[in-house]
């Protein structure tokens, strides 16, 4: 709804959105960070890309990894929908043996007829624990595009209605056509985003004669979608590519050509700041140049069609009756930056009608830690009417960018402020440097710990909430934690025991808090890390994933565990210090000095780095509890810093020693004395990957970060 005058600033950027045009100025700080060291790590797996995306119903495919990171033996594919299911491919038996090779990352997948269409979630499980979530897609109308035109002068044919599928190359777009009718309309959309894939797309069309129609750039969590009205008839060519010209396995894309608009809400992705938005049934309004009268509570749902638009609606506020004014767009995908003008209605005594600004509001709370960011461009107002009367709220976006098309939806919800809260837990990456997180899942040695943040939301909810994990796998364990009333995270911390055996198990983290008298339970929501900051990405990827999983493992040990010598909870007097006994557990390859250091202390409470020397398993650690410490039960823990050595898949040395000696046993069977030549071959090239599997797998040094088990304070 064009108004002849704009109140907001034009030009402003999408906070920490990633923008093409930022982008470029960027790359030359990835060449830079090109060449900078990197901590090893204790292997865990990391899935990339699979090598499709996109599968129909009822069809049946041939799906590998095709990038990832520490994939060796992956045997499984685990989806998020039972009727998608995945089969480890055999290959030929090895030479004189009938010892099985299974083809380790390649898996026969089928799809029930009866799977809807929409977006679900894989994960590989290999010799390095249950990886992160990669999205795939289930639609009917699919097409896999093997090669297609890299020239204008030969496009591939594209048919209407079907997405197709395929990744781009570097430095390189890739052409399709089809045939217009004059006065049609059609919607184009590249949708890479429900995939997980790194493309940031871009997409032109032209006409016969060259000259460019439209085109249009998404973002980093935008797809790009755009519309075109045919002038004539005759071939359209479409242009796809990377708008860094990047390209390579996690570069997939699928591109949809239809008549008309094209919506696919089912694949739209959630991101961890969506946890805030409560399910509502938005009345969808026309665009008007009247402002839209409400009626408290309301919820309506419109849209920004233009960089210029500003929409306003009217309704009667009362004095001493707050209400909660919110926008809901950037939580929801939509590529936008909010702003509310809130303005009360003033009647002089000649009659004369004036508007008088009384609150604005722009962007909601910033919760955020260096990975997951909540903050959001959506403003969230409860606002307190000084007088009875008529209001006006008046809504904008303050992104005025255009290259992301030119209508995004919002809804604007005003009603009664209510109490609530909810979670949101994802794993933390072992590191000291938070910068450093990157796809990962979680590969739990016997003896090790993994670490899981649980973020609070907090609506009008300040009471503190105790957080745990009431059903673990055999053979892992995780104390409860607390987030204090004045805290907006905290972390739980789950164990392996020597005992634990090799699964994979989904978990469920649980807030539970009294409030106002009422006893409640929230159950958190999952994120994961789907790529990683790089010289292109300032900050982590991150969205919401169906479910936290944790793999263990029984054929790889942890060289150091550390704990607290007691479980018991540590009670503090403000004003004083306590000390807290650590023991550390050494094995073979952790024989190092640790370095301790404290994670996620509450306010008003210090600890120091505690060095914990090589030829030691006992230490203290001494907790300074300040006098502006608040009162209340808290968690924290230490990372534990050291040196390791570690041998990397033994097992893969012990199974070609045994073909070797499989082999010589053959040998020394009379029955095959005319076979010796053959034989003697294949336990000479045995004997040389026997010997570079020793180099592979022999002891190497690394730098590792072990987390503690939790400590409680309580502060008195």
């Amino acid at each position: 709804m064009p108004h002849p005058s704009h109140p907001f600033p034009a030009g402003r950027s999408r906070g920490d959105r990633l923008d093409v045009r930022d982008v470029l100025v960027a790359v030359s700080a990835m060449i830079c960070m090109a060449g900078g060291s990197v901590h090893a790590q204790l292997p865990e797996i990391g899935l990339r890309a699979l090598s499709q995306s996109f599968v129909a119903p009822g069809e049946s495919y041939e799906v590998s990894i095709a990038e990832g990171a520490n994939t060796e033996e992956v045997r499984e594919l685990v989806f998020s929908h039972p009727g998608i299911t995945a089969t480890l491919l055999s290959g030929p038996a090895r030479p004189l043996t009938k010892i099985e090779a299974p083809r380790y990352g390649s898996f026969s997948v089928k799809v029930a007829p009866e799977v809807p269409e929409g977006r679900y979630e894989a994960r590989a499980v290999g010799r390095f624990g249950i990886s992160n979530p990669r999205s795939i897609v289930v639609q009917k109308e699919i097409r896999i595009v093997p090669s297609v035109g890299a020239d204008a002068s030969t496009p591939t044919p594209l048919q209407l209605g079907l997405t197709h599928c395929r990744r781009v190359s570097p430095q390189r777009r890739d052409f399709y056509s089809f045939d217009a009718t004059a006065g049609k309309q059609y919607s184009v959309r590249v949708i890479a985003q429900a995939i997980d894939s790194q493309l940031i797309g871009a997409v032109s069309i032209t006409d016969a004669k060259g000259r460019t129609l439209d085109s249009a750039i998404g973002s980093d969590h935008s797809d790009v979608q755009l519309t075109l009205t045919a002038t004539d008839s005759g071939p359209l060519t479409v242009a796809v590519h990377d708008a860094l010209f990047r390209g390579g396995a996690a570069y997939r894309y699928g591109l949809l050509v239809t008549e008309g608009m094209s919506t696919l809400p089912h694949l739209r992705t959630e991101f961890p700041k969506s946890v805030s938005v409560v399910t509502r049934d938005p009345v969808a309004v026309d665009e008007t140049d009247v402002p839209v009268e409400l009626t408290v509570p309301a919820c309506v749902e419109a849209s920004f069609d233009s960089s210029s638009d500003t929409d306003q609606y009217l309704c009667k506020l009362s004095k001493g009756k707050p209400v909660l004014i919110e926008v809901i767009s950037d939580r929801i995908g939509q590529p936008t930056d909010a702003r509310l003008i809130i303005d009360r209605s003033v009647v002089d005594a000649s009659g004369t009608q004036t508007w008088q600004r009384v609150a604005t509001a722009e962007d909601g709370p910033n919760l955020s830690d260096s990975v997951i960011r909540l903050v959001t461009g959506d403003p969230v107002l409860r606002f307190q009417p000084p007088e009875d009367g008529d209001y006006r709220i008046t809504v904008a976006d303050l992104d005025t960018g255009r290259s992301l098309g030119e209508r995004q939806r919002y809804q604007l919800a005003i009603g009664p402020p209510h109490k609530d809260w909810q979670l949101l837990a994802y794993h933390v990456y072992p590191h000291k440097d938070p910068n450093t997180s990157q796809p990962s899942g979680t590969h739990l040695m016997r003896g090790g710990a993994r670490t899981i943040r649980v973020f609070v939301i907090r609506n009008q909810m300040s009471a503190p909430i105790r957080v745990s994990i009431p059903q673990l796998p055999p053979g892992l364990v995780c104390r409860p934690a607390w987030i204090a009333a004045n805290q907006n995270h905290t972390d739980l911390v789950i164990t392996a025991s020597d005992q634990a055996p090799t699964r994979h198990s989904p978990l469920q983290v649980v807030g539970e808090a009294t409030h106002d008298g009422e006893n409640q339970t929230r159950q958190a929501r999952a994120a994961s890390v789907i790529w990683q900051r790089d010289g292109y990405r300032p900050t982590a990827h991150t969205r919401l994933t169906d479910q936290l999983m944790v793999g263990s493992s029984d054929l790889d040990t942890c060289p150091i565990s550390i704990e607290p010598t007691s479980q018991d909870v540590v009670v503090a007097k403000k004003g004083t210090k306590v000390t807290v006994p650590i023991k550390v557990t050494r094995r073979g390859g952790g024989s190092e000095a640790i370095v301790l250091r404290a994670q996620h202390l509450p306010p008003g409470v210090g600890a120091a780095d505690l060095t914990i020397a090589k030829d030691k398993s006992e230490a203290e650690w001494t907790i300074d509890v300040k006098n502006n410490a608040a009162v209340g039960s808290y968690s924290f823990w230490g990372q534990g810093e050291t040196k390791v050595k570690f041998s990397v898949n033994p097992q893969g040395l012990t199974r070609e020693t045994q073909y070797r000696d499989a082999l010589k046993t053959i040998r020394a069977d009379p029955n095959r004395s005319g076979d010796h030549q053959e034989i003697d071959k294949a336990i000479a090239e045995t004997e040389k990957r026997i010997e570079a599997i020793k180099k592979q797998v022999a002891a190497k040094d690394l730098t590792i970060y072990v987390p503690m088990s939790l400590i409680t304070l309580e502060v008195q």
